[in-house]
């Protein structure tokens, strides 16, 4: 991935981490057609973006709850390397999930879903656990908690796969 993608990416997830998802609490259609009024949308653009996010529905609020989920573990990782004491992986996901701003994500992204904590334990466990998420861990994406600064390639090769910082 190209470092202007990425760099663009850690922006997007920054903006999203400080403001939080926006989604109106729609319960029928109604609803639906006055949250589209006053946005000042059309119908045309209204199913242009439907048919774009339905053609494509694995990116964009996946995605961004993927990479939300993935900043809570990384944070909570540099805490307990901060602390001089990395716990199990189970036990940082276990504290990620029952973190109060690990909930509000999930009712910002789906709202109509129950909170189950037990269940977003094992989701995130096999999320992290899976070879195919490797690429998603790298320089770019993450920055420390509360400031802009990237954390570098070898603090998380560290913190998430035990290399040493040397």
């Amino acid at each position: 991935m190209p470092k202007k993608d990425i760099i663009r990416t850690a922006q997007i997830l920054g903006k999203t981490l400080r403001e939080g998802p926006r989604v109106p609490r729609l319960t029928d259609w109604g609803d639906l057609v006055k949250e589209l009024k006053k946005l000042k949308v059309s119908p045309g653009e209204v199913y242009r973006i439907v048919a774009d996010k339905k053609a494509d529905e694995d990116s964009n609020i996946r995605f961004n709850w993927k990479m939300i989920r993935f900043t809570f573990f990384v944070w909570e990782r540099v805490k307990e390397d901060k602390g001089l004491f990395l716990k199990p992986k189970i036990d940082t996901i276990r504290a990620v999930v029952s973190d109060r701003r690990f909930k509000q994500f999930f009712y910002g992204y789906f709202p109509d879903l129950e909170f189950n904590p037990e269940k977003e334990v094992k989701l995130l466990n096999k999320l992290v656990a899976e070879k195919s998420q490797k690429p998603f861990f790298i320089e770019g994406y993450y920055k420390y908690e509360g400031s802009n600064r990237p954390i570098p390639q070898k603090h998380l090769d560290h913190i998430l796969w035990g290399k040493n910082k040397e």
